[in-house]
């Protein structure tokens, strides 16, 4: 059985494929059936099998062209819709075309117009159900909130001691060896917490490699898609702080369907394993792109709009709206949206605006603005840091249940700006400035709340972390600042 699901996966083009050819008989038939009332003429089967086997010919190789076979498997969303129409709609509009150029061919003497349109909203609704099924099959039989089964050998407790106001000591961070997770693990085991993180460990391991050694430090390898491991791992935990995901546009663009799976599926997975457990503290890092494209002229506060422009963003909103399904007395998760974030990590990205703008000034002695008007919270990494641990030993009447942007009103810049912090730190750089090719993300965020209610400060400015950076890399810290280890989408 095992080698049989094996050969799926691997074929699931050609599987796809098939059921296409399948999907266009069957939109074709029932095309002819509801043109004449559920009975096709005797002197309408040369009609049918002629436009049936020219749509068999010719529109799964339109399909192909429109990448219909790169989404077939994957966790569709709204966005794959504008696509799958263009699809039936080109492969529609060329059959017509056939039909009309050739309408005088025996084959096609008289045939209806009525049929062409019934069939291409058939064909349209039959091919999107084919590739929603998968959705379907994530959210109701593998996302189901009755995530223990009687045949679980491994059950934990199902109230813990986390349900208190007391403190947490066992954290699980999952990505743990990631950006950020890197950082927090070294900056809670120095408060003397016990951590514990996951991590698929697809950038090495090189940078938690020095925290192996400590007595309350464990690594699991292991992806939060794989309930088994999860469950394992939330053994005789406190607190999950949930950073596990695919980071940035560029990366969740290049691979859509991993992404929607490890930010929305595994998150909701994890979120309905942490509450069956009795977990009840749970931190989520979401991101300020959710709001996406808004009104410059003032900051967006958390009940604002959300409105995203990149892939990134919406991934992150599916996983707020399920965590906010579940909050109650019993789970109290926290949503942080995070600013973009900068700065010095052990696991270090050069793919932040930040980040690839110091590298490059360094290196180049030149960068480019692209439009410079977009507006953009930063957070330095060790501030990020600094809001999770703050939200760690919160109580819950402060925290549980509630979403905070991550950052500080004085920390909004334009993307101009930031070009320009990089001069005064690196006087010798060219600034370019490219007009016309804009970044539709322009976001000014609003972080009251986070300042009043948990008194939050950030410490770092970006001035702060453009030294760092160029510092770093002038000491030769990093070997190969261009590696594709330093860059998400790449790797």
């Amino acid at each position: 059985m095992e080698k049989i699901i094996k050969q799926i996966k691997n074929h699931l083009t050609f599987i796809f494929f098939l059921l296409d050819i399948v999907l266009i008989i069957f939109a074709s038939f029932s095309a002819f059936l509801l043109r004449f009332d559920y009975t096709i003429p005797s002197v309408r089967f040369t009609n049918f099998f002629a436009f049936t086997v020219l749509a068999v010919l010719t529109t799964p190789i339109i399909f192909y062209f429109f990448n219909l076979y790169k989404i077939s498997w994957k966790y569709l969303t709204l966005t794959d819709f504008p696509t799958i129409a263009k699809g039936v709609g080109v492969s529609t509009l060329f059959l017509a075309t056939v039909l009309y150029l050739f309408r005088n061919y025996p084959s096609f003497l008289g045939f209806p117009r009525s049929i062409i349109f019934l069939y291409g909203i058939l064909l349209f609704f039959l091919v999107g159900a084919l590739r929603f099924s998968k959705r379907i099959y994530w959210q109701l039989i593998r996302g189901r909130t009755g995530v223990l089964k009687p045949k679980d050998e491994f059950v934990l407790p199902l109230t813990s001691k986390t349900l208190k106001e007391t403190k947490p000591q066992n954290i699980l961070i999952t990505g743990g060896a990631g950006y950020i997770g890197s950082v927090l693990s070294r900056q809670l085991l120095k408060q003397d917490y016990n951590v514990k993180i996951i991590d698929k460990l697809l950038f090495g391991k090189e940078s938690i490699e020095d925290l192996q050694t400590h007595p309350n430090f464990q690594l699991i390898k292991g992806d939060i898609l794989d309930t088994e491991i999860v469950k394992k791992a939330l053994f005789d935990i406190d607190a999950v702080i949930h950073l596990a995901a695919i980071v940035g546009e560029p990366a969740c663009v290049s691979k859509q369907d991993v992404a929607l799976q490890t930010n929305y599926l595994g998150t909701v997975y994890l979120a309905r394993l942490c509450k069956a457990f009795g977990i009840k503290r749970f931190i989520q890092a979401s991101t300020c792109s959710t709001y996406g494209q808004q009104d410059n002229n003032k900051a967006v506060a958390e009940s604002g709009r959300l409105y995203p422009v990149d892939f990134y963003g919406e991934t992150k909103i599916y996983a707020e709206r399920e965590l906010i399904k579940l909050m109650d007395e019993s789970f109290s998760p926290t949503i942080l949206r995070f600013s973009t974030v900068y700065g010095l990590s052990p696991r270090m990205r050069f793919d932040l605006v930040v980040n690839a703008l110091s590298k490059k000034a360094v290196k180049d002695k030149e960068i480019f603005i692209f439009g410079g008007n977009q507006w953009r919270p930063l957070i330095h990494v060790n501030d990020a840091v600094m809001v999770i641990s703050l939200v760690l030993k919160s109580p819950f009447s402060k925290v549980g249940n509630q979403i905070f942007n991550a950052g500080a009103n004085s920390e909004n810049y334009l993307i101009s700006r930031v070009g320009e912090l990089v001069k005064e730190s690196i006087p010798e750089l060219k600034i370019k400035t490219i007009n016309g090719i804009e970044d539709k993300r322009s976001y000014k965020v609003d972080f009251s709340k986070i300042e009043q209610t948990l008194n939050f400060r950030t410490e770092k400015k970006v001035r702060d972390g453009i030294i760092e950076i160029r510092d770093a890399i002038k000491q030769g810290r990093f070997s190969n600042p261009e590696d594709k280890i330093y860059y998400n989408h790449l790797v």
